[in-house]
């Protein structure tokens, strides 16, 4: 009598890149979405002193080489007391086979800018950095 062989094929692995990103650093916890239901990048900063939410056009992306530094604002320069903003350097990252989340290292920086008067020559944005940990995932939008 003869056997019949049953041949499973496997798919390819394949690879995809992360889309949300969970991060935490002293004192600092960032969640960034690259696309949501509605399309639009989503981020959310939360430190000791305040809690920041934006979309859309409110999230500045731009791809630097090393990743893309994403940037909100957390205070706009209103009554002239300067200004805050928040980047965070979104590694280049990949998923593949059946992993569903990797591990991600990087920096998030404050950029504090002068009120609309500055008194003299000098630099006028200063920086002060963060080391963030966490992880990337893929999110099916």
């Amino acid at each position: 009598m003869d056997q019949m062989e049953t041949v499973t094929q496997r798919p390819a692995a394949s690879s995809v890149a992360p889309n949300q990103f969970e991060l935490r650093g002293k004192d600092v916890r960032v969640s960034f979405s690259s696309t949501s239901i509605t399309g639009e990048p989503l981020m959310q900063y939360r430190d000791r002193r305040r809690q920041v939410s934006a979309r859309g056009d409110e999230i500045r992306q731009v791809d630097v080489g090393i990743g893309t530094l994403v940037t909100i604002v957390l205070q706009s320069n209103a009554a002239d007391a300067g200004g805050i903003l928040f980047s965070v350097l979104i590694p280049n990252a990949l998923l593949t086979g059946g992993d569903t989340r990797v591990s991600i290292r990087t920096l998030g920086i404050t950029t504090r800018t002068p009120g609309f008067i500055a008194p003299s020559t000098r630099q006028l944005e200063t920086y002060t950095e963060v080391n963030l940990t966490g992880e990337g995932t893929f999110v099916v939008s």
